[in-house]
């Protein structure tokens, strides 16, 4: 297919020039293009070991604290999480897949469902959410390190010092992200060990203080089950379709026709599974330990752990910070390089970088952090659920079958081929899409408001349920006749212009 005189984007073409899509200086060059095969050397575990390796900080662990502050008692916030996770997970599956079967991240192979321009709906998913979810964990990881280093050595907690502290994680983190994927790997393994420990060791230190039979206390929403399922939405489900849009970051380094979805599949959602569920549950039993389990969760733990423990806190909280947040730096830029195409990988990186520490000191400004970044996940999952299953529902009917070049159409600057649709948006998935949003952002609950439609089911939230199941049924609807694109002839491409 021909290119325009603008040619390939300068991840293409600088990718193309170094060895393995490697530089001189080891900063990995790929962005959104595809990953040639040579290099698509990963596996199922590599997979899980950067699930693992990136949910082993205080940010994940502080998870498990929401369900405590929103009522709950100690098994209740455990199964919720757990059990909304399970749910979850599964508009997740095709999620893990398409990464594998395009060798592209899925903001960019949504182009099929969308259209390779209403993959921006992708895009701009992930990048808010990657923006909370660094946030959540900086905030989080700097200031449990600033707490910790204040009881140690005395330092002052300033705004000086809290600035201070949220600009090392984010500094530290924006290098390991713009160094690119091989080394985020390395250091999530690192992680996983290293974080591991010191995560199994959080229960041991706080042993003798926790209530395992803690029942809670003032229900959030008044009553149990709206509690419950309030928690299971907003940790659980929220908390996996969190990843919807960055799964294929990972799953395209690894090949389809090694790894098919039998052996990847399983792997893979164990990753996700014990990457949230297992910090998760620590953060609520150590959180029955402290002396107001409704206190914030950082100021706690570094003020309540034992002497031996504080000494290890510092590292956790930090390596555990860069780790979650180097990764989550990572998959934004590469939704940004698919939204600017100009832009580079490295380059995208650093420009989402310096907005993600003005959304940390913004969101101080706040009068309740906790509520506000819950609120910010439900909103973004109302946002993610209808997407996720609109994108899983192509996938079934395309029987996974990618016609994986057209999908980089846009970023060659040209128009045509498969995915082209109506001026590059496929209007049926975009309209389903916007009734699935529409219908979970009017049912919605959150800490802070509620949809004009949030007590329609007697204050159980549904509003997950409803953006899925409304965008399911007009998709369905809309497409119903229409033979998936995969199916189609090759109609080509063509220069913009």
């Amino acid at each position: 297919m021909p290119e325009d005189a603008r040619g390939p984007s300068p991840d293409v073409r600088r990718a193309g020039t170094e060895r393995g899509g490697i530089d001189r200086r080891g900063i990995e060059r790929r962005g959104i293009d595809r990953i040639p095969v040579e290099e698509r050397t990963s596996t199922p575990g590599t997979f899980f070991v950067i699930f693992v390796g990136t949910s082993v900080g205080l940010g994940a662990v502080a998870f498990g604290w929401v369900g405590i502050t929103f009522g709950l008692g100690l098994w209740s916030t455990i199964s919720a999480i757990a059990i909304g996770t399970a749910v979850g997970q599964i508009l997740l599956v095709p999620l893990i897949l398409i990464g594998s079967r395009t060798a592209t991240n899925n903001a960019t192979a949504s182009g099929a469902t969308f259209g390779v321009r209403g993959r921006f709906i992708g895009s701009a998913i992930g990048l808010g959410t990657c923006l909370v979810s660094v946030a959540l964990t900086v905030w989080t990881s700097g200031s449990a390190g600033l707490a910790v280093a204040s009881r140690l050595f005395g330092l002052p907690e300033s705004p000086a010092s809290y600035t201070g502290a949220y600009a090392l994680i984010t500094a530290i983190a924006v290098a390991v992200a713009i160094w690119g994927y091989r080394w985020l790997v390395r250091s999530t393994a690192i992680l996983a060990v290293s974080g591991g420990i010191l995560l199994i060791l959080m229960p041991v230190a706080f042993a003798a203080d926790i209530e395992w039979d803690y029942a809670g206390g003032e229900y959030l929403l008044g009553t149990f089950w709206p509690t419950w399922l309030s928690v299971a939405a907003t940790v659980g489900v929220a908390g996996a379709l969190v990843v919807c849009t960055i799964l294929g970051d990972w799953s395209r380094y690894i090949r389809s026709d090694r790894y098919p979805a039998r052996k990847l599949v399983p792997v893979a959602s164990a990753g996700i599974f014990v990457g949230f569920v297992v910090p998760a549950t620590v953060g609520a039993v150590v959180s029955t330990a402290f002396t107001d389990p409704f206190a914030p969760f950082t100021v706690s733990l570094a003020g309540e752990s034992p002497s031996w423990y504080t000494v290890v806190l510092l590292p956790l909280a930090v390596l555990g910070g860069v780790g979650l947040t180097a990764s989550s730096l990572y998959s934004a830029g590469l939704d940004l390089d698919a939204v600017v195409v100009r832009l580079t990988r490295p380059r995208a990186t650093v420009i989402i970088g310096v907005v993600a520490v003005a959304l940390v000191y913004v969101g101080l400004l706040a009068p309740n952090v906790q509520e506000s970044i819950s609120a910010a996940l439900l909103v973004l999952a109302e946002l993610s659920a209808p997407w996720a299953v609109i994108v899983g529902i192509w996938f079934v009917q395309a029987r996974g079958r990618f016609h994986a070049d057209d999908l980089q159409v846009f970023n060659r600057g040209q128009t045509g081929g498969r995915y082209w649709y109506t001026g590059g948006w496929r209007i049926p998935a975009v309209l389903a899409w916007a009734a699935g949003a529409i219908a979970g952002l009017l049912t919605i609950q959150t800490p802070l408001f509620g949809g004009p439609l949030a007590d329609i089911a007697n204050g159980v939230d549904v509003s997950l349920l409803a953006a899925s199941a409304v965008a399911a049924l007009v998709y369905v609807l809309l497409t119903v006749r229409a033979a998936p694109p995969a199916e189609d002839g090759d109609r080509g491409s063509r220069p913009q212009g």
